[in-house]
């Protein structure tokens, strides 16, 4: 006796809801305007007007009025921006003490590459660092979250932003060594955040190429209007 012929369907797509990725844009673009282009603004305005001392102190600052505003408004300070700021402090004295631009701007150098080597090699480890992270700057559901994980996900983009960062550094040497210091802010300003936005594109792309892979249509919300 033969057996009936039983087509069974195919399986349903998973549809996962994500937050909607304006608010994510604009918050990006609003942490690099903060974070790179403003404060480079306002060393070489108050370097050109007061000389390099003056600008350390306004940019030092800068960045601990920002911190204050967070802590005045009850909003979550992160232990990254205190390091960041006791960082800023250490490269603000070495910089005073010594009047040298040169030092002020390379020493954030050691911790890029330092950033890099940690994404690099614990992605290679198999415990990407860059996951934790993630979630932090854009909530992944639990499910999709479980899904990208069994992919190896994040520990390939762990590797896109470790070459990002080693790119970075590497320019900003260059840069230093072959630029004016008008020349160095500038090209800075316009670079660092140029290369941000091509890493921010590949690990887009990376994402987009997992979710059709696992048979996922991630469904971007938008923002409910008044």
């Amino acid at each position: 006796m033969t057996r009936p012929d039983v087509t069974r369907p195919a399986p349903s797509p998973t549809v996962i809801d994500m937050p909607g990725w304006r608010p994510i844009a604009l918050h990006a673009l609003r942490t690099t305007t903060l974070v790179s282009l403003l404060p480079m603004a306002v060393f070489y305005a108050t370097m050109a007007r007061f000389g390099l001392r003056a600008a350390v102190l306004t940019t030092v600052g800068w960045y601990y009025a920002g911190l204050l505003a967070k802590i005045m408004r009850r909003k979550p300070v992160l232990a990254a921006a205190m390091l960041g700021a006791g960082l800023l402090s250490v490269r603000a004295v070495v910089t005073f003490l010594t009047g040298s631009a040169f030092l002020y701007f390379v020493q954030p150098v050691a911790g890029t590459v330092a950033t890099a080597t940690a994404f690099a090699t614990t992605a290679l480890a198999g415990r990407p660092i860059l996951d934790r992270l993630a979630h932090e700057f854009c909530p992944f559901p639990a499910e999709l979250s479980e899904r990208l994980r069994a992919d190896n996900f994040f520990g390939r983009i762990s590797l896109v932003w470790a070459a990002t960062y080693l790119v970075n550094a590497v320019g900003t040497l260059w840069l230093l060594t072959s630029a004016s210091l008008t020349g160095f802010i500038v090209l800075k300003s316009v670079l660092g955040p140029v290369i941000t936005v091509a890493a921010v594109l590949t690990s887009y792309l990376v994402f987009r190429r997992t979710t059709r892979r696992q048979g996922i249509t991630v469904r971007w919300t938008r923002p409910a209007t008044a």
